[in-house]
């Protein structure tokens, strides 16, 4: 685990969301645990600044214009993407990173798992209804 102490620097870019998951984390409890901690976030969160905030950059991140909708990511779960465009959201997830879309494909993996022995028990009731009826027994 890391124990090292939160800068200022991490708590910039805990505001702007830039860190890997474990580090967010690791700040969300340190947070919890320290009301100094708070209030230095709360005096970076005002002195800040935000000169980017109205950049191209800035606007593209935060309106997530590179992100997959759940519609696309679900049919990059069933491989029934153009490979292009598969290539393109194995990288954004996997290269890039994009949280918004890994907590997307991951609930909507945890989703299919859950469905999946659902859809298996209906898929042999259905077969073993129509058994009789295909073989002529019915």
């Amino acid at each position: 685990m890391d124990n090292r102490p939160i800068d200022v620097e991490t708590l910039k870019d805990y505001l702007a969301e830039t860190l890997p998951p474990e580090a967010m984390a690791r700040v969300e409890k340190a947070l919890r645990d320290s009301s100094e901690l708070r209030a230095q976030l709360e005096d970076v969160r005002q002195n800040r600044g935000d000169a980017g905030l109205h950049s191209l950059g800035a606007i593209w991140k935060r309106s997530r214009l590179t992100c997959a909708t759940r519609q696309e990511l679900g049919s990059f779960l069933l491989e029934a993407l153009d490979p292009d465009h598969a290539d393109y959201l194995k990288f954004h997830i996997e290269v890039i990173a994009c949280p918004f879309c890994q907590a997307n494909l991951a609930d909507l993996q945890h989703k299919a798992e859950r469905a999946a022995p659902a859809a298996k028990t209906r898929q042999k009731r259905i077969y073993d209804s129509s058994r009789g009826l295909l073989s002529g027994e019915g």
